[in-house]
């Protein structure tokens, strides 16, 4: 390029070697969707030149300034609403590009200028390196926009697995098709195609979680791996259970939904029971245990998850039933206050202490070692002392 000016990047071509397309395409799709966050009028979008084999990307009132070519200089550092905070996305994303044999140019519009990368032999570095060179350009156009040169079809269409609004038509009919449930902490995605995976603003990232419905969280609910692509499960199953119990109290999730995730331990709700000071947490308990009284009618009925907990219900007369791990944790404390409540209820007959402790026996006998239960055992046995 005549008269273009050349920035030097401190950036060798065999930097993040294991990068590939989409995954350069996806800093750039971060990067305009963060754009749009910060500015709901600076409209993202992407487009194809199948013509050209050119791909765009284009927000329609941003502007880059020199210094965001220096690694580290970003001005969404420490935002929690967006998915960029190191700095370092577009460069990186040219870098790879330019490696695979793709071109990279910025029309930098606002302030008429082109932007082009490739990779240069550095005198100064003695390395080669990436390297920006911008030159003016009149333009009437407004706005930033990134064109990819030698993109196919092909690798156009696979955007479709890094970002959720690839095809903006189907997102807007899922969402019209009550697929989509919004909540404070994101979406969820009850459409099929999705269940399983995790998205953070939109853009794909990997989750070991083995989730019943898809989720679009907000970037500031969830903590992203230094490279942005990946979120721990934990952290995930942490949110899920809130967006479901919130989806639940919304109606936006069936009840009976909730209930069979619950059932089934699904992980989506597995850290419910970690949950159980937030108030949609708790509209959660009062299903389970409305639908556990509605099955089981009958008088001193008792979920219990514990061996112990079953015998010492029926040993005061009540009636034990088994219900599900995760059921069970979630209950424990109507558990415990039907126990007690069940404990306090007068004997129908006066019992013998000899009866008192055989009841004892019953429930705690195997929580000591063979030799003093079976010698407690005997003496039991023996006793015929009334009270």
């Amino acid at each position: 390029m005549e008269n273009a000016k050349c920035y030097e990047l401190t950036l060798t071509s065999n930097y993040v070697s294991d990068w590939t397309f989409n995954d350069a395409i996806r800093e750039l799709i971060q990067n305009g969707t963060d754009q749009e966050v910060l500015d709901n009028e600076n409209h993202f979008s992407i487009e194809y030149d199948r013509g050209r084999q050119v791909l765009q990307l284009k927000n329609r009132k941003s502007a880059l300034k020199i210094n965001t070519l220096l690694l580290g200089r970003s001005s969404k550092a420490g935002n929690e609403d967006t998915v960029g905070q190191f700095g370092e996305g577009y460069k990186i994303a040219a870098l790879v590009l330019n490696r695979i044999g793709k071109t990279f140019t910025v029309l930098n519009n606002e302030k008429n200028e082109v932007w082009e990368s490739r990779f240069k032999n550095s005198e100064r570095w003695l390395e080669r390196i990436l390297a920006f060179y911008i030159s003016k350009k009149e333009t009437e156009d407004t706005g930033l926009c990134i064109e990819v040169g030698n993109v196919s079809s092909k690798e156009y269409h696979g955007l479709s697995d890094v970002w959720m609004k690839f095809d903006e038509d189907d997102y807007m009919k899922m969402k019209m098709t009550m697929n989509v449930v919004d909540t404070s902490y994101g979406e969820i995605i009850k459409d099929k195609c999705f269940a399983g995976k995790v998205y953070v603003n939109s853009l794909f990232v990997n989750c070991n979680a083995d989730l019943k419905y898809g989720y679009n969280f907000k970037p500031k609910c969830i903590k992203l791996e230094r490279d942005r692509k990946a979120c721990d499960s934990f952290d995930a199953r942490e949110i899920t259970c809130r967006m479901i119990a919130e989806g639940m109290v919304s109606g936006g999730i069936p009840i009976e939904e909730v209930n069979r995730m619950v059932n089934e331990n699904a992980d989506d709700v597995y850290n419910f029971e970690y949950n159980t000071y937030e108030n949609d947490v708790q509209k959660v308990q009062e299903v389970l245990l409305k639908a556990f009284d509605e099955q089981n009618p009958q008088p001193y009925s008792i979920p219990v998850g514990s061996q112990e907990e079953i015998k010492k219900v029926k040993s005061y007369g009540g009636n034990p039933v088994i219900v599900p791990p995760k059921v069970a944790k979630l209950l424990k404390n109507e558990t415990s206050k039907r126990i007690k409540e069940l404990v306090e209820l007068p004997a129908p007959n006066a019992l013998t202490l000899k009866d008192r402790f055989s009841r004892w026996y019953d429930i705690y006998a195997e929580k000591l070692e063979y030799e003093a239960r079976a010698e407690l055992k005997s003496l039991i046995d023996e006793m015929g002392v009334t009270v």
